[in-house]
Formats: C-alpha cells, structure tokens, sequence
C-alpha cells in the first residue's frame, strides 16, 4: 500500500507573516512543505517595514527585547539606531539600518528561524 504526501508550498512572495491568523487560515493542509523562495533574511528585512500593528512586528520586537535584556542602549550600539525606547523600533524607519553590521546579521538569522517555524507550526496545525 502506497501513501501519497501532499505537498503544501508556502508562497514567500509577498513575505507573509506567519504569527498573523489569516496567514493560518490560508496555509493548505499537507504532510510536506516546502518555501517558494527558500527563505532568506530578506523575510526578516519585510518584517521591519511592516505596520506596526501586525503580529510579525510585534514578535520582531520582542525578540529584540530578549535578546537585548529590554536594554534600548544595547541595541542602538549593536545596530547602529537613536531609539529613544522599544515602542519606538515599532514604528522605526529602518531603510537607513546597516544590514551588514555583524550583530544584525547573526540577529536577522536567528529571527528568521523563529519565521519559519511558525511557518511551519501553522502548516502542522492543518493537518
């Protein structure tokens, strides 16, 4: 006897933000998944520009209040900002933000895993 797998292909363009329940609710049940690009820090890049409202965002800062042990001078140092507080990196303007810089690098890889396992939990709870 033979199973057949569904394929569900989680479409990354626009990059969407998986702690959003609409993203839930539009994920196809299957048993394998697979991202269409292959996800890249540029996902993380979509997030910093994205409302300040949406739940990705919010994740993003909050790893970022981890990370950083709620210190807003530890990460203006790291990343090279003028926050004036945490609330604030929520409505930052980040097109001027060194992705280059060492810290942002190692930060931006971390938080992407976060993405894609919430990628993919959602993609688990439909099956």
């Amino acid at each position: 006897m033979t199973f057949a797998a569904a394929l569900v292909v989680i479409s990354l363009t626009p990059w969407p933000d998986p702690f959003d329940a609409a993203f839930a609710a539009q994920v196809p049940r299957g048993r394998e998944v697979e991202f269409r690009p292959a996800p890249s820090r540029d996902w993380v890049h979509a997030v910093r520009r994205m409302r300040e409202e949406a739940p990705a965002k919010q994740q993003y800062v909050q790893f970022l209040k981890d990370l950083y042990g709620y210190n807003i001078g530890r990460i203006n140092e790291a990343y090279g900002l003028e926050a004036g507080s945490f609330t604030e990196l929520l409505s930052y303007d980040y097109r001027r933000l060194d992705a280059g810089r060492e810290p942002v690098r190692r930060d931006d890889e971390a938080f992407l895993k976060i993405l894609v396992t919430a990628a993919l939990d959602a993609a688990r709870e439909k099956r």
